[in-house]
């Protein structure tokens, strides 16, 4: 008796980069809009300041969570050239030359939490994780592409309460900003420093008392500064990629597998 034939299943692929840095932004953009609808019926009193502050610590727990799971190369503080970091450490503490506003302790202590939290959560996830997803990349496009996925990710803002106008500016600057912070994550192998900085710039816009028309010409400025940094650190690189960049700074790739459906390193 003749035996059936056997069509052969053709497991998929493995998932390329591209399909690998977009499942991450759409993790990061999953998290946020669950968190945003729980907090609305578990926490109706709490304001949007209050959620943005509960959500963004859930999330860089989870960031922590999952960076110890796949890269424990990530929880280094070595840094190569870090006369590099001089310039975006000038831009963070900007909006401090006018002051710092009156805000009471409570609410100070719920910024600064709030934007470390942030700091975290953002540089592990898009200057760690998406650039080790992209890490067989040019390093000029994975930092272009990391850095329009951060900012789409900020449009999950409006689901707590932000104006959509303001939301689509922050877009544009924090990709101009992650295109910064990309390229001096790969000239410098520095990841904790980034978040260090990161969280001083949105603390020092938080507290800082300017006036509004110069806090935007602060942040407009400085987010156009990081662009045109990044496209400079990352000149003439076309020859390499991101993970030999990471290497020659010393914070070569040390990953364990990971998880299904995450990538294998960042």
């Amino acid at each position: 008796m003749n035996q059936p034939t056997r069509i052969p299943v053709r497991l998929p692929h493995r998932v390329s980069a591209l399909q690998r840095a977009l499942l991450l932004t759409a993790a990061a953009a999953g998290m946020s809009i669950p968190l945003s609808l729980i907090l609305h019926v578990v926490a109706p009193a709490l304001d949007s300041m209050g959620q943005r502050f509960t959500a963004v610590l859930v999330m860089a727990a989870l960031a922590l969570a999952v960076a110890a799971r796949t890269d424990r190369g990530l929880f280094t503080w070595k840094v190569r050239s870090p006369r590099l970091l001089i310039l975006p450490a000038v831009l963070a503490v900007l909006p401090l030359f006018g002051g710092i506003k009156d805000l009471g302790m409570p609410v100070l202590t719920m910024i600064l939490i709030g934007e470390i939290a942030t700091g975290v959560f953002e540089e592990l996830w898009f200057r760690g994780l998406t650039l080790r997803a992209l890490q067989h990349w040019r390093p000029l496009p994975a930092a272009m592409l990391a850095g329009a996925l951060f900012g789409l990710t900020h449009l999950a803002n409006i689901l707590y309460g932000a104006d959509p106008a303001i939301t689509t500016a922050q877009v544009v600057g924090a990709f101009c900003f992650g295109v910064g912070y990309a390229a001096l994550r790969m000239r410098t192998g520095a990841l904790w420093t980034l978040v260090i900085l990161h969280a001083l710039t949105d603390i020092a816009l938080a507290v800082g008392d300017v006036p509004g028309g110069l806090r935007w010409g602060i942040m407009i400025g400085s987010d156009t500064v990081l662009l045109v940094l990044g496209v400079y650190l990352l000149r003439g690189t076309r020859s390499t990629t991101v993970r030999d960049m990471l290497a020659d700074a010393g914070h070569a790739a040390s990953a364990r597998p990971a998880a299904a459906g995450l990538p294998t390193r960042r």
